[in-house]
Formats: C-alpha cells, structure tokens, sequence
C-alpha cells in the first residue's frame, strides 16, 4: 500500500514508543473482533451511511476508559485531535471519527 505524504508525515510525528501503541502491538484484535462480531451487528443508519466496526467503537470505550474515564464526547475529540488515538483506532487523517452518538449507543449495557 502506498503511504501518502501526509500518512508520511503523521507516522513521523507520533513518539515511537507509547502506551496506545504497544497495546496495539500486544492484543490480538482479531480474537476480540469475533467476539465483538457475537452480539454487535453494525447496520447502516437512516442516511444509508455504512456503520462503524465494533471493533473501533470498542477501541474508543477503551481509550476513554485509559484517559480517566472520559465522556462519549471527550472520546470524540480526543479521537479527532490526538494521532496516537487516531492510529490505535485505526483511522486515517481522512477517515471520520464516531460522533458520540453511536459510540454511546454501542457502550449502552444490551
């Protein structure tokens, strides 16, 4: 895959070694996927806008819960602001964060 120079230039800007990062490195995410895949059925919403995967949604539970226990909407921005969030949720500068709402949904005890 070819690295844009801005995928470039994020992956130059983020510290080599943080916690975000080497948790990444440790977890097999693909295990939880399946898990989370069990009883998270993503659907599209009302402007037929695909959803997103359970997986970052739980990734952003997670990072919320690292930071203090953050609000769904501190997640939120959190996510669109700091690099090494973006990269261990696995978003792009182009890719759109969650907004608090289906983050919240999908936090919400079934």
């Amino acid at each position: 895959m070819d690295m844009s120079f801005l995928e470039y230039d994020v992956t130059r800007r983020i510290r080599k070694e943080n916690f975000l990062k080497q948790i990444d490195q440790l977890i097999d995410w693909n295990s939880i996927e399946r898990a989370i895949a069990v009883h998270y059925a993503p659907v599209s919403d009302a402007a037929s806008r695909p959803a997103y995967s359970g997986l970052l949604l739980f990734k952003m539970l997670l990072a919320g819960i690292w930071n203090g226990g953050l609000s769904d909407e501190s997640v939120e921005d959190m996510a669109n602001s700091n690099l090494h969030v973006m990269r261990f949720l696995g978003l792009s500068l182009e890719d759109d964060v969650p907004d608090h709402i289906p983050y919240y949904r999908a936090s919400e005890p079934g």
